[in-house]
C-alpha cells in the first residue's frame, strides 16, 4: 500500500495534499528551455525554498515511503544516500532520468529537493533511489549530513520537467558544473542502458560529457563515469579549476585545469554534429548561462538546449 498520509503532509505544507499533488500539463512542454527567476544568494526569502521554486513544476500526486539503506561520504562535501522502496510502492516512484524528488523528513519542517543520480532501471530492478547531497545549512541537506542514519525513513515524491527523452536527434551532450552532475549522471547511465539494449549492437549515436568542479575530490562519480564512457564509446572531459596542476599529472583521463571555454568545448564536442544533438546542462545559474552562450556560438540549436539551475 502506498504511503501518503494527510497528517504528515499537512504538518509540512500547512494545507491539504490536493493543492500540491496536481500533475501539471508541463510534461507536454518538454523541448522548452527551463528558466528559474530566483538566483542563489538572493534577498528573496524563497531563494532556497524548493517548494516555492518548483511550484509550477509537474510532480506525482503521492508520496512513497522509503528507507535509508546506505549513507557515505563521496567527497569532502557530498554525502551519497541510497533509499530503498518496497516493490508494492515502486510504480508510484518511477522516474525519468534527470528528475528530482521532494523529500519529507520526520522532524524537519522544510521539504527537501534533490536530484536523483541513478538510472530508472535501478529502481525497477532493485528498488533504489540514489542521491548525492552537498553540505548546506539548509535544513534537509543539514539533516542528511548530520543526523541521517541507515534505517531512517523518509517520504519521497518524484517531480520535474528536466529529463532525458529520446528524440530524433542522434547525439547527446551533457555538461555539468559541480553537483549539477547528479541528473546528468542519471541520464548518462540511462543512455548506457539504452545503448547496451540495442539488438543490432550498432551505435551511431555519439555521447559527450564535460564536467567541471573546483577540485579533483569534488568530481563525483569519476570512476563510474569513465567506465560508462568506455562501454559506450563516449567522450569524457573533466575540468578541475582550483587544483594544483602537479596533482593531476599522474591521473589518467582527459583533465583540464581551466574553466570550460568555447575553445575547450569545441574540442570536447568535436565528434558531435550540432544540428543533430540534444544538449543538457546542469549547474549554477551563471555557469549555465555561459555554457549556453558557447553552445549557441558553436552552432547548436537553442530549441535543443535543455537546462536546470540548482542553488
Amino acid at each position: 500500500m502506498v504511503t501518503c498520509t494527510s497528517r504528515i503532509l499537512s504538518t509540512v505544507f500547512g494545507k491539504s495534499t490536493s493543492s500540491f499533488s496536481r500533475c501539471s500539463r508541463n510534461f507536454s512542454t518538454y523541448g522548452k528551455r527551463l528558466k528559474q527567476d530566483v538566483q542563489p544568494g538572493s534577498k528573496n526569502p524563497d531563494s532556497r525554498d524548493h517548494m516555492k521554486r518548483t511550484e509550477h513544476s509537474p510532480r506525482k500526486k503521492i508520496f512513497c515511503s522509503s528507507k535509508v539503506v546506505s549513507i557515505e561520504d563521496i567527497s569532502p562535501s557530498v554525502k551519497g544516500l541510497k533509499l530503498f522502496i518496497e516493490s508494492n510502492e515502486r510504480p508510484a516512484a518511477t522516474f525519468k532520468a534527470g528528475q528530482w524528488i521532494d523529500m519529507v523528513i520526520p522532524g524537519v519542517d522544510t521539504v527537501g529537493g534533490f536530484s536523483i543520480c541513478n538510472a530508472p532501471k535501478d529502481l525497477v530492478d532493485n528498488g533504489h533511489l540514489q542521491l548525492a547531497v552537498k553540505f548546506s545549512d539548509h535544513p534537509p541537506a543539514h539533516w542528511i549530513h548530520t543526523k541521517c542514519t541507515v534505517g531512517n525513513k523518509v517520504s519521497v515524491r518524484v517531480g520535474g520537467k528536466f529529463f532525458y527523452q529520446e528524440t530524433n536527434k542522434k547525439h547527446l551532450v551533457l555538461i555539468a558544473g559541480g553537483v549539477g552532475i547528479n541528473p546528468l549522471f542519471s541520464i548518462l547511465q540511462h543512455r548506457r542502458n539504452l545503448t547496451i539494449g540495442k539488438s543490432n549492437g550498432v551505435n551511431d549515436q555519439h555521447t559527450a560529457l564535460v564536467y567541471s568542479a573546483k577540485t579533483l575530490q569534488e568530481l563525483l562519480f569519476q570512476e563510474e563515469i569513465r567506465k560508462i564512457c568506455t562501454e559506450i564509446g563516449a567522450q569524457c572531459d573533466f575540468h578541475v579549476t582550483q587544483e594544483v596542476v602537479q596533482k593531476l599529472s599522474d591521473i589518467s583521463g582527459n583533465f583540464n585545469t581551466e574553466k570550460i571555454s568555447e575553445k575547450s568545448l569545441s574540442f570536447s564536442l568535436s565528434s558531435i554534429e550540432p544540428d543533430i544533438a540534444d544538449c543538457y546542462i546542469c549547474g549554477p545559474p551563471k555557469f549555465i548561462e555561459r555554457i549556453e552562450e558557447y553552445l549557441l556560438q558553436l552552432g547548436y540549436n537553442q530549441d535543443h538546449i535543455f537546462y536546470e539551475k540548482w542553488w
